[in-house]
């Protein structure tokens, strides 16, 4: 019999980094593990003329070496073309597409890993929740919150009941995120509470550089960008971002509060990159097609600050980089063995496997 373990969170919770320290830790049980995400989002640079394709099930067919068809992995892919997009189709028609390539892809495997939508109440609008698809699957839950302050434990208690509403009481917590000074916090008092609720605490994932901070190469492939100086630090690791659209009297004093950073701002402002350059900088990331003067090339080159241009606008390449935090690619073994290193000793198999 198919075991079945919902993992569940709101966007950038780490949602496929669990997936790929479990399914490796499963692994190492000699268990046979498939993953199946139900509802995915149109990835444009894994989707082909031919096929909508979701980012995560393609990662994790390839990690995972599975031989189903993407199709079947993600049977359903949102394109965002417009918000009654699935109410064309119908809940009925897309919970039997779901069964359907359910009952392909967990075919003699011991556990299915099933990676909930961008937040546990999407779908609500087709009856597709997270919730509804965990209790359709007759699956377990381990739902990860980003547990920043001892605030967001209003944030996991939501969660939870969000699944006990569909009857679902196996429902496990992975904190994300979590500040190290809050180390004795958790395991004093917030373990002990959750465990009141019924509820176990299955993994703790603090703050780790190498395992949320993307390279200068991923946010080099993200963006389309173009290197023009430091093509030889793409190993980098950015730690934070900050957006440089301020006035230049103010601009030190803005990136004088941040270090391993990368600035994002327009080519033609030189003022601004010139005052982030006298800063803790990692990368200078040029939007709108404008690349530095040569002051600023001069500069860079003379305190070894890679500069990026890209295409894009500073607003959305703002929004690329926020999603680049704690992502993984198939590519980057080195990521791929500190994902499954740190997020797996984080596990408590035991709890998990009760």
């Amino acid at each position: 019999m198919t075991i079945n373990i919902v993992i569940s969170g709101d966007t950038l919770t780490g949602k496929t980094m669990v997936a790929i320290a479990l399914a490796a830790k499963l692994k190492d049980r000699n268990n046979s593990v498939g993953y199946f995400k139900p509802v995915g989002t149109k990835s444009y640079e894994y989707s082909t003329s031919t096929e909508d394709v979701d980012e995560d099930a393609a990662i994790m067919k390839e990690l995972l070496g599975l031989k189903h068809p993407l199709s079947s992995i993600s049977p359903i892919v949102r394109t965002k073309s417009s918000f009654d997009e699935l109410l064309h189709i119908g809940h009925e028609n897309l919970l039997k597409k779901i069964k359907t390539c359910y009952t392909e892809i967990s075919t003699n495997l011991d556990y299915v890993l099933i990676e909930g939508t961008k937040a546990s109440w999407h779908l609500l609008h087709v009856d597709l929740s997270t919730p509804r698809i965990a209790k359709e699957l007759n699956a377990s839950v381990i739902c990860l919150v980003n547990f920043p302050d001892i605030e967001a434990i209003d944030d996991v208690l939501l969660q939870i009941e969000l699944f006990r509403h569909q009857g679902i009481e196996k429902v496990s917590i992975i904190l994300n995120m979590v500040p190290p000074m809050l180390k004795r916090t958790v395991s004093e008092q917030i373990g002990p509470f959750l465990e009141k609720q019924g509820v176990g605490l299955v993994g703790v994932l603090y703050l780790h550089r190498e395992l949320f901070s993307p390279t200068i190469r991923e946010i080099q492939k993200a963006l389309e960008g173009e290197m023009i100086t430091g093509a030889e630090k793409m190993d980098i690791l950015i730690e934070k971002f900050m957006v440089g659209s301020m006035a230049p009297e103010n601009a030190l004093k803005w990136f004088r509060r941040t270090s391993d950073k990368a600035v994002i701002t327009s080519g033609d402002r030189s003022d601004i990159c010139l005052a982030a350059l006298e800063t803790d900088t990692n990368l200078l990331i040029l939007t709108g097609g404008m690349g530095p003067e040569i002051g600023t090339i001069a500069r860079a080159r003379e305190l070894g600050v890679p500069i990026m241009m890209t295409a894009h606008d500073t607003y959305t390449t703002g929004q690329i980089v926020d999603n680049l935090i704690g992502t993984v690619t198939a590519e980057n073994k080195e990521k791929l063995a500190i994902v499954e290193k740190i997020v797996g000793e984080s596990l408590d198999m035991d709890k998990i496997l009760s």
